[in-house]
């Protein structure tokens, strides 16, 4: 559907559909569930930790264009990633909703997506394995691992729409709303802000979402 524009003719090919489920699915999302959740047992044991003044920073972040001199725990070198990170789901989640909203589907769902893509890159930016080794930087992978964990918490929310079953997974994963499985009202756009998952949520574990198609 990324391929499609709604009321628009398309070309439709098996190959094309493979690579693109290849590489916006099973490459991207679901390594990215993967690798989010076993890096998060495999540290903490599941636990995520949210920052306490983290909502405050990302406030003040994005109500500026560059941050004055004088902004002095804003110029933290560990935060800046996080802080651009966050920004940057917050401006998707407004994209894609706009998207919807002008039945552009497959902007929308290309929008939704690019999230795992900046994800991938907050993980290369950051190196987490590297972060564990050491007690100075346990700050910073507990940063890591929670903005993963928040961003697979509104991918679903944005995706539902198209891939439900998906969607209903990541979060059976994330070991959230679980007394809505299965049901359509566990994803609600006025959810997809960020900062919703709490301090000490433990996560669960992961489940194959998008096997590779070989050919």
């Amino acid at each position: 559907m990324s391929d499609i524009a709604t009321g628009k003719d398309a070309d439709f090919s098996e190959e094309r559909l493979v690579k693109r489920y290849n590489s916006d699915l099973a490459n991207s999302l679901g390594n990215l569930l993967n690798r989010s959740l076993n890096m998060t047992e495999k540290y903490r044991f599941g636990l995520l930790s949210k920052e306490p003044d983290y909502a405050t920073h990302l406030q003040m972040f994005m109500k500026l264009d560059q941050l004055p001199e004088e902004s002095g725990r804003l110029k933290k070198p560990e935060y800046l990633p996080f802080l651009d990170h966050a920004a940057s789901v917050i401006n998707c989640v407004n994209g894609s909703s706009r998207e919807m909203t002008e039945f552009a589907i497959h902007s929308a769902l290309e929008v939704s997506l690019s999230i795992a893509t900046r994800c991938n890159t907050l993980i290369d930016r950051t190196s987490p394995w590297q972060l564990a080794k050491s007690d100075q930087t346990a700050r910073q992978l507990n940063l890591v691992l929670y903005h993963l964990a928040e961003s697979l918490r509104i991918i679903p929310i944005l995706i539902s729409p198209v891939l439900p079953k998906a969607a209903q997974s990541i979060f059976d994963q994330l070991n959230w709303k679980m007394e809505l499985s299965g049901k359509e009202e566990r994803f609600r756009l006025e959810d997809a802000t960020w900062g919703g998952l709490p301090d000490g949520h433990v996560v669960g574990k992961p489940v194959q979402l998008f096997p590779r198609i070989e050919r």
